[in-house]
């Protein structure tokens, strides 16, 4: 295996870590794309993408850790653009640079958040991107997320969350119940939400390029997404949207900051990995 790192798009002033399969490995023609996830450097958030581009590399995958502009390592740029159009420039930059200097012929990316994001909005644009495994996008609650994340809370402070209740449905003001505050779902990137049928649209117009994709909500996003068949429920009306792969990973935090959850992050992308060629 070898890494070496990359200076590239206009002025060189993006920089990228290139991890290569090692030469006993045939290289395949899809090469992987890794981001930052919010402002974490590329190594990203306890440097899983360091590990999982390793990782991948071993399975013969070319794999590009990015710094986007003004983050990590990359310069910002002399005629800066909006936040996600640069985002756009700085992936068809490190495509083109990748595809000037190894026989690559496609590319997809594993996203987390904002990278997630940012792969939606730059496989919209461009059809060299046609994969895309995206953790922590935008959920959509559902009747039966607000049943479950009731249902844990009842069980984590049982007499906390009783008490809460009553004083709402008594309308009762007054002072705290002594509750801890309600986790907030995890907000990293400067996106704002769309509407579900805008992200819908934006999705079905990924599956009418042929993009492969596959959705991934971790532990982290508890608040917002939080049970196995919750995205076939917030999208049964807009058809092939709803069949869209997903998978839950409860053991996983949304910065995969333990051994496990980063061992169970690995193993979803390197399951979504084996499709390519």
């Amino acid at each position: 295996m070898t890494e070496n790192i990359l200076n590239f798009g206009q002025g060189d002033r993006l920089t990228g870590t290139l991890t290569l399969p090692p030469e006993s490995c045939p290289a395949k023609s899809t090469a992987i794309l890794l981001l930052n996830a919010g402002v974490i450097h590329r190594m990203g958030p306890h440097r899983i993408n360091v590990k999982l581009a390793r990782h991948l590399a071993q399975q013969g995958f070319t794999v590009l850790r990015i710094d986007l502009s003004g983050q990590g390592d990359s310069l910002t740029p002399e005629r800066p653009q909006s936040f996600e159009q640069q985002a756009i420039t700085d992936l068809q930059a490190a495509m083109d640079h990748l595809q000037r200097i190894t026989p690559v012929k496609s590319f997809a990316l594993a996203g987390i958040c904002s990278g997630a994001h940012h792969g939606v909005a730059t496989a919209l644009k461009d059809e060299r991107l046609s994969a895309l495994w995206l953790m922590d996008t935008h959920a959509y609650p559902t009747p039966r997320t607000y049943w479950v994340r009731s249902m844990r809370q009842l069980q984590q402070q049982p007499i906390a969350t009783l008490h809460r209740w009553s004083k709402r449905i008594l309308r009762m003001p007054g002072a705290s119940s002594g509750a801890k505050p309600a986790p907030k779902p995890m907000n990293d990137n400067p996106y704002g939400k769309p509407s579900k049928d805008e992200f819908a649209a934006d999705i079905q117009s990924l599956l009418d390029k042929r993009v492969r994709l596959q959705i991934v909500y971790s532990n982290g996003a508890f608040w917002t997404h939080n049970y196995l068949n919750q995205w076939r429920d917030a999208f049964k009306a807009h058809g092939a949207v709803a069949r869209v792969p997903t998978e839950l990973l409860p053991d996983v935090d949304h910065t995969a900051s333990t051994l496990n959850a980063q061992r169970h992050l690995m193993a979803s992308v390197s399951r979504f990995a084996t499709q390519f060629d």
